[in-house]
């Protein structure tokens, strides 16, 4: 049995894999991904990926395709409730209304793609970056020591080899083998109901006319479900609940039954029906007790089973990505001490656990069964996905009275460390530049008026760190750097014009300073900051 090393070995090739694969090469981290499945999914799945979904891609040179190949689903606005695609509209709704509001917030929309269209492009730029993304290849078993991991991967014509690995991360779903191996238990409400997702081929342009729809929800006599077609009216997925309890299984799902129901859907008996194929899967909420064990992480439904009312499942999990890729980068080249993986914990669990309740609240009022304290506690997307507020981790944390809340109206963050950097437009050149294409590869420090100060001081804390430190001084007429002529920049982090403020790879607040802060004292300051966040 032949032996080879990685630095990081990826079990699960879905939108999360593909994602921990390609924001780890972004930081130039070797990683070896394994999928059982040959290829990318063939079956729609995710749709939609809000606008901090979106701003990651845009880090890693990816949000530009999406966008390209979600052109055709810009229409794809409406979500409707329908007795069929052909019969009587009962509601009918506007997905994220008000978003051309987001411009101050964020340079990124709202992505309708579905996950057979974007997984080929996560595929082709991780590759591109150096990932090494093995289809037809599954884990068969691991163990690990103090140092890493030991592989053993089975090849689609049995051939077994093992692989060594520093880290294991775990993308391998909501049954996932790794953390059902580690003995990881879950909470929360458990399964809340079973469905079965039905792709199909059907010529949809006569019962759809000039409507497009996001998400549609089908309720008649033969079928109730929730259907979504693509950008050319040919192909769309019904999905469909069965009880156990009553007796229903999946084998009930035969071609035949699948292509009544989508024909009910549809409304029209005149549109040929063909089933492409059919994915069964559970309604959940359940996230694990623990995210790590030694050398071995949980992303994505391995960790945490959302409902997917409101759409955040994918979403979170590519937001453990990027969280995770960066520390792993650090911590796997010497710059940062080991305990920083513990905080990737620490961030993304307590989301976790919020996001899935969330999923749960949008299940209980979408369908119109929520009391009013659950609509008392339902967030909005911008501020689940967005307004997240990190109770602890690798950051300098402020004091403040009373527990924080786990998120907030993004708008109202103003640089607290813990949380997204603000979006603010600055000028270089002449042209654009926004804050956030700032951050994505390493540490950034922002100062303003006093500058040069700030800059050696960074220059000094990075000598005695040997860490990356980008420095960007920002003033009214960009002199040395970004120009701010609206003099936004301050006020949106929360510093004072001398103050100074540093953001993580990953594009969340690390340290500011808020107060006067003598020059003589801005090295220390910033290594001691520095050094609590690397966890040295």
């Amino acid at each position: 049995m032949s032996t080879s090393s990685t630095r990081v070995l990826i079990a699960g090739g879905s939108l999360v894999g593909l994602s921990t694969a390609l924001f780890l090469a972004h930081h130039n981290v070797p990683c070896i991904m394994v999928e059982r499945h040959p290829s990318t999914s063939v079956h729609p799945r995710a749709v939609g990926y809000y606008p901090r979904t979106a701003e990651l891609l845009r880090t890693v040179g990816v949000e530009e395709a999406a966008k390209s190949a979600a052109a055709g689903f810009e229409k794809h606005t409406t979500r409707a409730g329908v007795v069929s695609l052909a019969g009587e509209v009962l509601f009918s709704k506007e997905e994220l209304e008000g978003g051309d509001d987001l411009a101050d917030l964020t340079p990124s929309k709202l992505l309708l793609l579905p996950q057979d269209r974007l997984e080929p492009l996560l595929r082709a730029r991780a590759e591109k970056l150096g990932a090494d993304l093995r289809f037809g290849t599954e884990l068969v078993s691991f163990t690990q020591d103090d140092d890493g991991v030991h592989a053993v991967l089975r090849e689609a014509d049995g051939t077994e080899h093992t692989v060594r690995a520093a880290y294991l991360v775990a993308a391998d779903g909501p049954r996932s083998t790794v953390r059902e191996a580690l003995g990881i238990r879950r909470q929360g409400r458990g399964v809340l109901s079973r469905h079965v997702s039905i792709a199909f081929g059907a010529d949809l342009s006569s019962v759809l006319g000039e409507r497009r729809y996001s998400v549609v929800h089908v309720k008649n006599d033969t079928v109730t479900g929730i259907l979504v077609h693509d950008d050319t009216l040919t192909e769309g997925t019904l999905i469909v609940g069965y009880d156990p309890q009553r007796g229903e299984s999946l084998e009930d799902f035969t071609d035949a039954r699948c292509a009544e129901l989508v024909r009910a859907a549809i409304g029209s008996d005149t549109v040929e029906v063909t089933v492409r194929s059919r994915f069964p899967w559970d309604m959940a909420e359940l996230v694990a007790e623990r995210f790590a064990e030694g050398r071995v992480l949980l992303a994505g439904d391995a960790a945490h089973q959302i409902p997917p009312t409101g759409g955040y499942g994918a979403n979170t999990g590519i937001a453990d990505a990027f969280n995770l890729a960066w520390k792993l980068a650090l911590v796997l080249d010497g710059t940062a001490g080991a305990g920083l993986i513990d905080t990737y914990e620490q961030e993304r669990r307590p989301i976790g656990l919020y996001t899935a309740r969330q999923g749960s609240l949008q299940l209980a009022l979408r369908s119109g069964t929520a009391t009013e304290e659950q609509l008392a506690q339902t967030d909005d997307a911008m501020t689940v996905t967005m307004g997240q507020v990190c109770p602890a981790g690798a950051f300098v944390a402020e004091e403040e009275a009373g527990a924080p809340a786990l998120t907030r109206d993004p708008r109202s963050l103003s640089g607290r460390p813990g949380t997204r950097a603000p979006y603010v437009v600055l000028e270089q050149g002449g042209a654009p530049l926004a804050t956030l294409d700032l951050f994505g590869s390493r540490f950034v420090l922002l100062a303003g008026a006093d500058g040069p100060s700030w800059a050696e001081a960074a220059r000094t804390a990075g000598a005695r760190l040997d860490v990356a430190l980008d420095v960007h001084l920002i003033t009214a007429d960009g002199d040395g750097g970004p120009a701010d002529p609206g003099g936004r920049w301050a006020g949106a982090y929360g510093v004072p014009v001398g103050g100074a403020v540093l953001v993580r790879p990953d594009g969340i607040v690390a340290w500011r300073s808020r107060g006067a802060l003598p020059a003589g004292e801005r090295a220390a300051a910033l290594t001691a900051a520095l050094r609590h966040v690397l966890a040295r």
